[in-house]
């Protein structure tokens, strides 16, 4: 198996663990704790950041817009990577934090890819229309959170 084989097959696995975590994380947001729409894009904003780097990494695949690859890197390191230290590892936060280690892998992945690719300019446009697209998105999730923590403390508290 070449380089380029390995490294898709890599992705590929880490892609469809990422999903299968995602689909799971927000069955349980919206069947078991029953939150709006609203509710799920602020208090699991993984998912919605994990769904966005699926779509951009299935057209990448598909049609090998380099540009796509690294869209949504920032809310996957800020909600994923970042949620390794906020989070605890004891009781439902475990799963929580295999979604973030998915998270991370597949931000590895990504970098890793998009550094063999070498198209350095497709990378900064991704990665600015990234921030673009989600600064605001988390100044949302940061804000919801903080005017609704009482909402936000009574599901983890249904959810124990």
């Amino acid at each position: 198996m070449n380089t380029t084989k390995t490294r898709n097959v890599v992705g590929i696995v880490l892609a469809i663990a990422l999903l299968l975590l995602t689909l799971s994380g927000s069955g349980y947001f919206f069947f078991t704790l029953k939150v709006s729409f609203v509710q799920w894009l602020a208090f699991n904003a993984c998912s919605p950041a994990s769904l966005i780097y699926l779509v951009c990494l299935s057209i990448f695949w598909l049609k090998g817009k380099t540009a796509l690859l690294p869209f949504a890197l920032l809310p996957m390191y800020y909600f994923g990577t970042m949620g390794l230290f906020t989070f605890t590892w004891s009781g439902a936060n475990v799963f929580a934090q295999l979604s973030h280690i998915t998270m991370t892998l597949n931000i590895a992945w990504a970098t890793y890819t998009l550094y063999r690719i070498g198209n350095y300019k497709a990378t900064a446009k991704g990665l600015f229309w990234g921030i673009v697209v989600f600064v605001p998105y988390i100044s949302f999730v940061m804000y919801y959170c903080r005017t609704h923590a009482e909402e936000i403390g009574r599901l983890l508290q249904m959810a124990g």
